[in-house]
């Protein structure tokens, strides 16, 4: 089973020389961070605009996995005593392991004996550890500049303004700095408002019905599109003119 997840930090307006690269680095850490906690997932997309950064998750998967380790001691020579009971190196590497020494196996391993232990460890809920792995990552963040604002120690490219964190329909509990995360998200400044974020899945429509369209390729995409409809308006058809215009104003 597996939900979508997204991860919302609304901001003052960040000047747009960050905005890729800070983009890029939130979804770097959360995909480091799902990868070192076990926890399967499949597309990931970071968006940006002036006010925000975000990253979706597809198809995270609602617990770890489950992992099973196996970890070499001493040699046979070393893990038994003059008498054949466990040596006091044995039983320490029992203890540094968590296990009963009646659970060690030998192997060989280049000609000599090694005690082995295998190590099994339950995959716990997603939901239990996202809190801490999600604020871990906003905290670890880096920026060409920071900004500190209130009475808070904490810095950041922008003050924090609102967050959203979604697993599913479920809210991340979550809060730095006053600020707790929520389902609620903000549209443009002047021609939108607050929207509500039912689903994780949902937030790219949701902002599109608030004017902004959060994806920067898109965004990008619709620039050049309207320039080269404008220009081919103000230029016209003719093939005289459309070599000019391949030959000395192309991009």
């Amino acid at each position: 089973m597996s939900k979508d997840l997204l991860f919302e930090i609304g901001l003052e307006e960040v000047p747009a020389r960050f905005l890729r690269a800070a983009m890029d680095q939130l979804q770097d850490k959360l995909v480091k961070w799902l990868e070192a906690s076990r926890i399967a997932h499949g597309e990931v997309t970071a968006y940006a605009t002036p006010r925000r950064l975000a990253v979706m998750v597809q198809q995270v998967a609602v617990k770890q996995e489950d992992v099973s380790e196996e970890v070499k001691g001493p040699s046979r020579k070393i893990a038994l005593d003059e008498n054949g009971g466990w040596s006091k190196a044995a039983l320490g590497f029992a203890r540094s392991q968590g296990v009963d020494p009646e659970t060690f196996t030998f192997k060989e391993l280049g000609g000599v004996e090694y005690i082995y232990v295998t190590k099994n460890s339950v995959g716990v809920e997603t939901k239990s550890i996202l809190s801490e792995g999600l604020l871990g990552i906003l905290t670890s963040m880096t920026f060409p500049k920071n900004m500190r604002w209130g009475a808070h120690e904490f810095k950041f490219v922008r003050p924090i303004k609102w967050l959203v964190a979604l697993l599913g329909d479920e809210i991340v509990d979550l809060e730095i700095t006053g600020v707790k995360a929520g389902n609620i998200t903000r549209g443009h400044r002047f021609l939108g408002g607050e929207a509500v974020v039912g689903e994780a899945s949902a937030y790219r429509e949701v902002l599109r019905a608030q004017h902004v369209i959060v994806d920067v390729n898109e965004r990008q995409e619709m620039i050049v599109s309207q320039i080269q409809l404008l220009l081919k308006n103000k230029i016209g058809t003719s093939p005289l003119r459309t070599i000019c215009w391949r030959k000395y104003c192309s991009w």
